[in-house]
């Protein structure tokens, strides 16, 4: 019986822990924090910044206020990483964040993800 209760726990707790994604409230400090290549906490806060943060509108220098600087940007798109998982020399997955911009103004938001085929 003893055994039985134990390995039950175990594997709840097992679920529990893998099921669980690490999210938090968006931090207008701590989504800047990193060293210009990782960011750590962006893949925990991307999904509370895209629902609770109208993103849609904003103007660019409001989103400069909201997120700093972005990685990558063009008179259509602000990039910002949110994730990245690389071999030495070669990116394996790769997560952003793609503001689409028409006359300066935010008019989509969405996550892109991708993952490398193994050869």
């Amino acid at each position: 019986m003893f055994k039985k209760n134990i390995i039950i726990l175990v594997c709840l707790l097992t679920v529990a822990l893998t099921a669980c994604k690490h999210h938090v409230k968006f931090d207008r400090t701590d989504w800047d924090y990193g060293d210009g290549l990782a960011f750590p906490y962006r893949d925990g806060m991307v999904n509370d910044l895209l629902q609770n943060q109208k993103l849609k509108g904003l103007r660019y220098q409001e989103v400069i206020h909201l997120l700093h600087r972005p990685q990558l940007s063009s008179k259509t798109e602000m990039i910002y990483d949110v994730d990245e998982a690389t071999v030495p020399g070669k990116s394996r997955y790769v997560k952003q964040l793609i503001l689409s911009l028409k006359d300066s103004v935010v008019t989509d938001a969405k996550i892109y993800e991708h993952t490398d085929k193994k050869k």
